[in-house]
């Protein structure tokens, strides 16, 4: 039996016995091909679970970057209470009552005094000279498991080791920025005496000797992030901090795409000129024109997600051509959700200029009203107020609903306001609930 023969048993009724193995086996959500292929130690299920419930889980040790992390350590580390045996704390200097917050909230916790190096994987590597079995769990300082995930950390791991005993692999739980997008292929768990190691001065994931991205393994565990809050970025100038160490990676490795890639990204803002937007799609679509999304890796897992950011770029510049080369690009990728994103935004907004120009069409006419053509001028205002509500125009929504009300004509913009009005009020009750 494969693996993902046995994550498929699990959406079949009465497939599995009501064991801790099926209950853990929901905590897995998705394997990466190779791994979804591997053999597993026995084709029966009931035996599978047998053996789960007699395993001896490996050891589990929580390692944290800290540099002045006082005000989130303990509430980090106290969150991980049941799901690790161990803690070790990697601090680059904190000047701050980190260590000591850290001691209080976890009494035993390792501290390893590590000078910073502008190398975020040269830190988490350290993690490998200090811990030599069991898993590794790179967690951040302003990371917290979410509490009603307890437990969960450990058990996906036991059922990981039960069930894939001969594989190595990394281990993705789910970061949620608070406020932002939640990220699933984060790649932070992985075994002390395993293969892998992180690379990258920054945005670092672990890989092959070779280069190569380790097979993957997702998991429903997630952990919330408040490090990329609004003020906590401009209070320790994180995004300063990581576009210095992009060049420093792009510096050393120019042949690298990613370092563009994450260069650009780093540097992206609602500041951004368009002299700089265009700079920044000129260096990017360059850095990326002979890129395939080939296996990933070190050099190419940034491949896709450079021409999403393409796309980004070509809406900012208004660059029809452009937007539709990379948005054909994800598609063939397999990434049609910001595929159809940005084809849509880029019809939407075709289709909501064409609107302005015709609320303006209305107002050029005004002047050729005369009693005969009243009527029908007021028929013409309805129809402005609602082109106005749709294309975004809302200073032009009520001086024309008000000259069609004139003219006897506004009762149908009338009943789409009361439309309107009961969707918002409908909306706000069940936000209230």
């Amino acid at each position: 039996m494969k693996f993902s023969d046995l994550l498929d048993l699990r959406r079949v009724p009465g497939a599995l016995p009501v064991s801790a193995l099926a209950i853990d086996l929901a905590l897995i959500t998705s394997a990466s091909q190779d791994l979804a292929d591997a053999e597993l130690p026995s084709s029966d299920p009931a035996a599978l679970a047998a053996g789960y419930a007699s395993c001896r889980p490996r050891p589990v040790t929580a390692v944290v970057l800290t540099a002045d992390e006082e005000d989130s350590i303990a509430t980090c580390l106290t969150a991980l209470s049941d799901d690790i045996d161990d803690c070790l704390l990697i601090d680059s200097g904190s000047t701050d009552g980190t260590v000591e917050q850290a001691l209080r909230a976890r009494p035993g916790t390792r501290v390893l005094s590590a000078p910073w190096a502008d190398d975020f994987s040269h830190q988490r590597n350290l993690a490998f000279e200090e811990a030599a079995e069991g898993w590794l769990c790179h967690v951040d300082a302003d990371e917290v498991l979410v509490p009603a995930h307890t437990g969960r950390l450990r058990r996906a791991l036991s059922l990981l080791d039960h069930l894939l005993p001969g594989h190595d692999f990394v281990v993705s739980p789910v970061i949620a920025d608070i406020g932002g997008p939640v990220y699933t292929s984060t790649q932070r768990w992985l075994r002390a005496d395993g293969p892998f190691r992180f690379r990258g001065r920054v945005h670092e994931h672990p890989y092959t000797e070779e280069g190569l991205a380790p097979p993957r393994v997702q998991v429903d565990v997630r952990f919330d992030h408040s490090g990329y809050l609004p003020e906590v970025v401009e209070r320790k100038g994180k995004r300063e901090r990581y576009v210095a160490l992009d060049r420093l990676g792009r510096a050393e490795e120019p042949d690298n795409p990613k370092w563009v890639y994450y260069e650009v990204r780093d540097g992206l803002g609602p500041s951004m000129s368009e002299q700089e937007a265009r700079s920044a799609f000129t260096m990017l679509a360059a850095a990326t024109a002979d890129a395939a999304p080939e296996e990933p890796g070190y050099r190419t897992e940034r491949t896709v997600d450079s021409w999403s950011l393409l796309c980004e770029l070509a809406v900012r510049l208004g660059d029809a051509d452009a937007l539709r080369t990379y948005t054909d690009l994800l598609a063939r990728a397999g990434r049609m959700v910001e595929a159809t994103y940005y084809r849509t935004l880029m019809e939407a907004g075709r289709l909501l200029g064409r609107l302005s120009v015709l609320v303006d069409g209305v107002t050029a006419v005004e002047s050729a009203e005369d009693p005969s053509n009243r009527h029908l001028m007021g028929r013409l205002f309805a129809l402005q107020s609602t082109l106005a509500l749709a294309s975004g125009r809302y200073e032009a929504v009520l001086p024309a609903y008000r000259k069609a009300d004139a003219r006897g004509t506004g009762r149908s913009v009338a009943e789409d306001f009361e439309m309107l009005a009961r969707v918002l009020a409908e909306a706000r009750e069940r936000d209230a609930i």
